[in-house]
């Protein structure tokens, strides 16, 4: 049953328009509705279009969270009262490499690593976090930054790398 609603969200949920568009907050609703059939997901939620999840194995969505359009989420826990702008990657595995001998696609140790987002985030645009990274609680990310390091609350993170800005308080 979970392939049926899985299909059901690509093929047509995930196209209908975002919540601004007249109509959009039923989009959503039927968006929400569907994606708590295979992956768990909380109340006050918006889920806008285009929402990559995979099979939405291992990812947990908290309370009031915003995920704008085309946006990939894998392997991943994300707090309450979350912002996720548009074209947010979060990666959930990684490739094997240590063989030299052997074409990296063709290695075992494919590992995957379990991203978590703690309450009260702003991710910008297009910011790309890589596997197995903590974003402690209250922290933006500014748009385009590469996050590979795990953050300190309430910290302002940047660039590519991203690194510490500044902290909110």
């Amino acid at each position: 049953m979970k392939k049926i609603y899985l299909m059901i969200y690509y093929l047509f949920a995930s196209k209908l328009p975002d919540y601004a568009f007249p109509g959009g907050k039923l989009y959503n609703n039927l968006r929400i509705s569907l994606l708590n059939k295979f992956l768990e997901i909380g109340k006050g939620c918006r889920i806008q279009s285009n929402i990559y999840v995979g099979d939405g194995n291992n990812i947990v969505i908290g309370n009031n969270v915003r995920i704008n359009d085309n946006c990939k989420l894998d392997n991943v826990k994300i707090g309450d009262y979350v912002l996720i702008a548009r074209r947010t990657q979060v990666l959930g595995k990684e490739h094997g490499y240590e063989n030299v001998n052997k074409p990296m696609m063709l290695q075992e140790g494919r590992s995957k690593k379990q991203t978590i987002v703690e309450d009260d985030v702003w991710i910008g645009l297009n910011v790309i976090i890589m596997p197995g990274i903590t974003i402690s609680k209250g922290c933006i990310i500014a748009a385009g930054a590469v996050l590979t390091k795990s953050t300190e609350p309430y910290g302002i993170y940047g660039g590519v790398p991203a690194k510490l800005i500044k902290l909110r308080k």
